[in-house]
């Protein structure tokens, strides 16, 4: 075998196998599912409704987040104080933090109500 082949297969192999430990200690994760089903954006619009709504009855969302994805919305959520100094940390889980991300891509596009 030549000896560059040889280096390349040992550099993918060892590049491979610290994939996977990264995976498996948790320091790689998959990008979560952002699936828009009508139980994840009710869901999202609730949590919205009750953790939310103190701020953003005045300070409407709709046109805030108009054309967002979920993805940008997911990622947002997750750095709310460095979005807006005044917005806290978000208090859910990372089930509530997917409701809302897919509720607020929905709101922003009209095809979900308003909280």
């Amino acid at each position: 075998m030549p000896p560059r082949l040889r280096i390349a297969l040992v550099a993918a192999a060892v590049l491979l196998v610290a994939g996977a430990v990264a995976f498996d200690q948790g320091l790689l994760r998959l990008p979560p599912s952002l699936e828009a089903t009508p139980e994840a954006v009710a869901r999202g619009r609730a949590f919205v409704r009750g953790h939310c709504l103190h701020c953003h009855e005045m300070i409407a969302l709709p046109q805030r987040v108009a054309g967002w994805s979920p993805r940008r919305a997911y990622d947002a959520i997750g750095r709310l104080p460095e979005v807006n100094a005044a917005m806290p940390r978000f208090p859910g889980t990372e089930d509530d933090r997917r409701a809302v991300a897919v509720y607020l891509s929905a709101l922003g596009a009209g095809a979900a109500e308003a909280p």
